[in-house]
């Protein structure tokens, strides 16, 4: 009954206080972070109510012996640390709770009872590293204080979706591995917690047993399969330095979860090449200022699984020269621990080997007198300097050690635009690695008629026009290349030039072209000028059309007759001689279709009249009769016994005699 009545008076002591202010505290654990047995012990607890001005006691009860062990004034903190000695052996079963006070009133927390010494809560674990090949994830995990073996669990899920957990142990060793299996495709989000291993039979693992705080939240990315991309442009070029903008690509967006951070390595200082410059960045651009040489550049794209395989570029030296550039020094006089001198033999005469020369105590005058380098052979160096941190580049120059002849002559001597007194000559330059020394000039020897002309061609020209030449004559062109050590051998050509009458000179075809640009203009011009009609159009005349039919096979039957006004003339006597006809009226008369018939100075023998009725005419007026006025006489009709049983009409006029035949199909006005 008495044992009743006191939970009673707490109850309500409890709820009296929380009515008026006083909140009491929760989640209260006493642990050490090791299964060490000197190891210091923590109490911590959560405050319900942190807005009010309150202080908290800390009382270790021992159950045992019925009495305190200890208790602490802990203020306004939610945690106390718990020295050893405070709480002497800490073998037995405690009573541990915290009393919260709040001005006048005080409020305590649920108990627990535990044997402090099996109290083991171990930091949150760290995930070192995480590695993923295909389906499995490989993690590298610290390992707690004490360095003994844990329990983990691990949850992991796909982004927005429900966790998946799983427990397990690790052994005794400097770090904790675990290999998880994940689908190939898909990031994730993983977590993990520890506890420590019951080590004491006095102590309960469900009671004792003290999880640690999750781990951050981990993204895990896909593992970056491909080798970045990498670009690269020259902004500038002075001074010896080159002044390179890298960029690159990000990893796809799976590969990319969680963040990629870029490692930069480069190789631009040849005398050393085991010291690269590195640097890291999380941005896809980089500036960078090399020398005139050859640089290397590689990246890795390094993600929270791994790092994927090295992209590389290889910026190349600028162009090799050709000679060596007056404002350059043709040697290096001093050579120290700030300068570089790097040479190698031109493959081809002209590629940068793989493997190249380099030495920071060497100067040109050693390295032309060396044994490696081989004579006639064209070599290159670069001398480049350390200045202020920067690299650049002082000098650069082809080299031999020693000259010689070219082996060959210019290959492929072709003539073209052949003439009657001129023709080109083309060849091909000779390849460097047949040089055997820097090329002056080509040698030109032109012969014919017995006559030899010599001209000298610029080493980089490959062509040569051939003047004052004759006509349908045979010429033979020789070419050589020299140099310093003397001329090679020639490479020879022959040639006819063409007749006058079978070629043009090139002023003939200055002048047709000129001829042929003038035709063409005007042509285009003519037709302009109509499309766009800006001349006159030039009026033509206009010919009433009448339809005229001459039926031949009809019967010819007697028309009537249209009489114009026209001028009388008497008859004259046929006997009389006649006047002549003038060629202009004969022609008049003919246009319009009259038969003239002119009297014969000697009669016929049978004194007899020409049949006019043989003759047919059917006419037609002539196209040009507009603005034309015959002007006849009043015809004199006459009737004869040779004109009875035709239709025809007989006018006779200056001593000539005109015989008309009308059609029936016909009515003509003369």
């Amino acid at each position: 009954m008495r044992m009743i009545m006191a939970v009673l008076v707490l109850v309500v002591s409890v709820s009296l206080t929380e009515a008026t202010g006083c909140v009491s505290t929760s989640g209260l654990q006493c642990y050490k972070n090791s299964t060490k047995r000197d190891e210091d012990f923590f109490c911590e607890w959560d405050e319900r109510n942190p807005e009010k001005t309150q202080t908290h006691t800390l009382y270790i009860w021992d159950s045992e012996k019925k009495r305190f062990l200890m208790y602490a004034n802990c203020g306004n903190q939610s945690q106390r640390k718990i020295r050893l000695e405070e709480l002497g052996i800490p073998n037995r079963k405690t009573d541990i709770w915290v009393q919260t006070q709040v001005g006048n009133l005080t409020c305590n927390s649920s108990k627990i009872s535990v044997i402090l010494a099996c109290m083991v809560k171990y930091s949150k674990p760290q995930i070192i590293s995480m590695k993923r090949s295909a389906g499995s994830l490989d993690l590298t995990l610290d390992k707690p204080n004490d360095d003994k073996r844990a329990i983990y669990e691990i949850r992991w899920r796909e982004r927005d979706s429900k966790w998946q957990t799983v427990t397990f142990e690790t052994e005794d060793r400097t770090q904790d591995f675990y290999k998880l299996h994940l689908q190939i495709n898909s990031s994730y989000q993983i977590q993990l917690r520890r506890q420590a291993e019951v080590q004491s039979a006095l102590c309960n693992s469900s009671l004792h047993a003290l999880w640690s705080d999750w781990s951050p939240m981990m993204d895990v990315p896909l593992e970056i399969r491909s080798p970045p991309v990498i670009r690269w442009i020259q902004n500038n070029q002075s001074n010896g330095t080159r002044h390179i903008k890298l960029s690159w690509d990000a990893p796809p967006a799976e590969e990319s979860v969680g963040g990629v951070e870029y490692n930069l390595t480069f190789l631009v200082w040849p005398c050393k090449k085991n010291k690269r410059m590195q640097h890291s960045t999380v941005n896809q651009t980089y500036n960078i200022s090399i020398t005139y040489s050859e640089a290397r550049i590689y990246i890795n794209a390094i993600n929270k699984v791994g790092s994927s395989p090295q992209g590389q570029i290889i910026i190349p030296a600028v162009k090799h020269l050709n000679y060596c550039e007056s404002h350059m020094p043709s040697h290096v006089t001093k050579a120290n621990n700030k300068t570089c001198l790097e040479w190698y033999k031109l493959e081809d005469g002209e590629t940068r080997p793989k493997t190249v020369n380099s030495s920071s105590t060497k100067s040109f005058k050693h390295i032309k007198n060396d044994k490696d380098v081989k004579h006639f052979v064209r070599h290159y160096y670069f001398l480049h300097i350390k200045r202020k941190g920067h690299y650049q580049t002082v000098a650069m120059c082809p080299f031999y050690s020693e000259q010689k002849a070219p082996i060959n002559g210019p290959a492929n001597v072709n003539i073209s635009d052949l003439t009657h007194e001129s023709a080109v000559v083309s060849w091909l330059s000779i390849p460097v690695a047949e040089q055997q020394g820097f090329l002056q000039h080509y040698v030109i020897w032109i012969s014919g008629q017995g006559n030899t002309k010599f001209h000298k061609v610029p080493a980089n020209k490959t062509s040569f026009l051939i003047k004052d030449l004759h006509p349908e004559t045979s010429y033979t062109v020789s070419i050589a290349g020299r140099t310093e050590a003397g001329n090679g051998p020639n490479s020879t050509v022959n040639f006819e030039t063409n007749s006058k009458e079978k070629g043009l000179s090139w002023q003939d075809h200055t002048i047709l072209s000129v001829c042929l640009f003038a035709l063409l203009s005007t042509l285009i011009c003519s037709i302009a000028a109509r499309r766009l009609k800006l001349l006159p159009k030039v009026p033509s005349p206009v010919i009433d059309t009448t339809e005229f039919r001459c039926p031949e096979e009809q019967d010819l039957s007697q028309m009537m007759e249209e009489v114009h006004e026209f001028v009388l003339l008497l008859r004259q006597d046929l006997s009389k001689p006649r006047e002549n006809v003038t060629s202009e009226q004969s022609t008049l008369l003919q246009d319009f279709g009259l038969v003239v018939f002119e009297e014969e100075d000697e009669e016929d023998e049978e004194g007899g009249v020409i049949d006019l009725n043989s003759i047919k005419s059917c006419f037609y007026p002539n196209p040009s009769y507009r603005g034309q006025t015959l002007h006849l006489p009043e015809p004199f009709h006459m009737t004869d016994s040779t004109s009875k049983d035709s239709d025809t009409e007989s006018t006779y006029r200056n001593g000539l005699f005109f015989e008309t035949k009308v059609l029936e199909c016909d009515k003509t006005s003369l």
